[in-house]
């Protein structure tokens, strides 16, 4: 059976995925909104890759009132960490040709950053599939992707959650979602246990939003190591494992990011606010701080750069507002003599 795949978000991965699914083939609709899908509408997504761009072919609407669901639907869920919650609840009640709603009939598969995405999804859909994104992207202006890896799109590990085991139906799913990513030009990892892995990416991406910061490199560096070693200890003591690069199953050579001069200054959490379009730090460093709060244990960098950069998004502020030597001065002034 061909699956078709709905890609909800057209930004970096969303883009990506769009692009690999229609130059496999494989029939896909994009869903965008706002800014995003008045450009997409009007001029259609212009994708670079590997030095060349296009635009995509590929069929755009702004929401599931645009579309009639069929049951070999598969969602691909690529909005942003925040936006999740409300595109789940949306899609989830939407009905399916043939009868049911897309929380009983449809397998979601969730894209986001942070631990949150997953646990919201299986309040929505009976079947969920984790993916923990690996992706160089750039996404500034609306209706515009770069991605800078090559020759394959990103990385995708992909995993039934909360574990094969325990989700059986979700399990049986993974292999075909993954054959069909394979065929889109990305590279594919099946996690029986995906929560390790997005354990792994947390503590990672516990450090994006320190980019967004103003300072020098020795002033960020000092700031993204103690809330690296804040997440590490405060996700262990949660009970997280993390999983180890070296179980993946492909050679990550070919998904490398390259070094182009023409590349962002930042990550995604760096181009959200240059955009002006939110804040996934919540998501992130915001994840490290609701986590060292249920345990009971201290999380002050955490702290410290999440309520800077939820200050900065309220503001409207861009990148670089902030500075990453007031975080450090409060945290020395925290210390008791």
């Amino acid at each position: 059976m061909t699956r078709r795949y709905l890609v909800i978000g057209a930004g970096g991965v969303g883009a990506a995925l769009a692009a690999g699914l229609v130059g496999a083939g494989l029939p896909v609709v994009l869903v965008s909104r706002g800014r995003t899908y008045d450009a997409i509408a009007a001029h259609g997504l212009h994708f670079t890759h590997e030095g060349m761009t296009r635009v995509l072919d590929v069929a755009v609407v702004g929401s599931p009132d645009e579309l009639t669901l069929r049951p070999d639907d598969v969602l691909l869920l690529a909005v942003k960490s925040q936006d999740a919650p409300a595109a789940l609840a949306q899609w989830a009640r939407h009905p399916v040709d043939g009868g049911g709603i897309a929380g009983a009939v449809l397998p979601i598969v969730t894209l986001q950053n942070g631990l949150d995405a997953e646990r919201v999804a299986l309040r929505h859909f009976d079947t969920v599939v984790s993916g923990t994104t690996l992706i160089a992207a750039q996404h500034l202006e609306p209706g515009e992707v770069t991605v800078r890896n090559g020759p394959k799109l990103g990385q995708i590990i992909l995993g039934a959650f909360p574990s094969a085991e325990l989700a059986v139906g979700a399990a049986r799913l993974v292999p075909e979602v993954a054959a069909d990513l394979r065929r889109a030009q990305w590279l594919i990892h099946e996690a029986d246990d995906p929560r390790r892995w997005k354990a792994w990416k947390t503590l990672a991406a516990s450090t994006f939003p320190v980019e967004v910061l103003a300072g020098t490199p020795e002033e960020l560096d000092r700031v993204r190591e103690r809330v690296r070693d804040e997440a590490r200890e405060v996700l262990a003591a949660a009970g997280y494992d993390f999983a180890d690069p070296a179980e993946l199953s492909y050679d990550v050579a070919q998904a490398r990011p390259s070094q182009s001069p023409a590349a962002p200054v930042g990550l995604s959490t760096w181009q959200s606010f240059a955009r002006g379009s939110g804040s996934e730090t919540d998501y992130l460093t915001g994840e490290i701080v609701l986590q060292a709060r249920l345990l009971g244990i201290p999380a002050p960098a955490s702290t410290a750069v999440r309520r800077a950069l939820a200050e900065a998004a309220a503001a409207g502020e861009g990148p670089g507002v902030r500075r990453a030597r007031d975080i450090l001065d409060g945290l020395a002034a925290a210390v008791p003599a």
